[in-house]
């Protein structure tokens, strides 16, 4: 198992927000904001129905299983979400071949109390600063399922560009779902992001250390 002990040590702030990994008290107490509701339940945002377990049993085993499974050639790194002190949410990023590709792709979820309030755009700026700046990545690919108009609207504020369409079915049926590409060359973070701990964790993502 590769040793994530210096990810401890990454933080990304921005005004409002501190985004970094969870420890075990952390995830449970993500767990809880999950369990507070994330989205209606007539409509799945999610491509993987997860939020469909009514008790989240599987939320930390989730993310330590993620842990386990990291290498410099595959990684995903879940990333806890404080708004102002208080869990709020997680902000994922992940690549295969990060190294070859430069390329990485984002993923999120935000409690429903916290939604509406631009956090989501925050903490997606936290992490595109992280993946462009920090790694040096030269793209950041996201998408939205159909109905998902938060997270397309997050997507066009910060320059995403549409790519592509497709369908995929997290309850057995199909829905439509918009792919979202963002270059380095067309970034312009909307407020600064301050970048801590991020130089030891470089070999970690299959870079060459500083």
């Amino acid at each position: 198992m590769t040793d994530l002990s210096p990810l401890f040590d990454v933080r990304l702030r921005t005004p409002r927000l501190e985004l970094r990994l969870p420890t075990r008290d952390d995830l449970e107490a993500l767990r809880e904001v999950a369990l507070e509701g994330i989205h209606a339940e007539s409509f799945m945002p999610f491509t993987v129905p997860w939020t469909d377990d009514p008790d989240q049993a599987d939320f930390i085993d989730y993310h330590e299983m993620r842990r386990r499974e990291w290498s410099q050639e595959a990684w995903h790194l879940e990333l806890g979400v404080w708004v102002e002190g208080e869990p709020a949410g997680v902000q994922a990023t992940e690549s295969t071949g990060f190294r070859e590709t430069l390329a990485v792709g984002t993923g999120s979820w935000l409690g429903r109390r916290f939604q509406g309030r631009g956090v989501g755009t925050e903490m997606r700026t936290a992490v595109l600063e992280l993946a462009f700046r920090g790694l040096g990545a030269e793209v950041a690919r996201s998408g939205a399922i159909d109905g998902n108009a938060a997270s397309l609207r997050v997507s066009q504020k910060l320059g995403y560009r549409v790519i592509g369409r497709g369908t995929v079915a997290p309850r057995g049926v199909e829905v439509g779902h918009t792919d979202v590409e963002l270059r380095r060359e067309d970034w312009r973070p909307p407020f600064p992001v301050e970048l801590e701990g991020v130089a030891p964790c470089l070999p970690l993502f299959g870079l060459p250390a500083e």
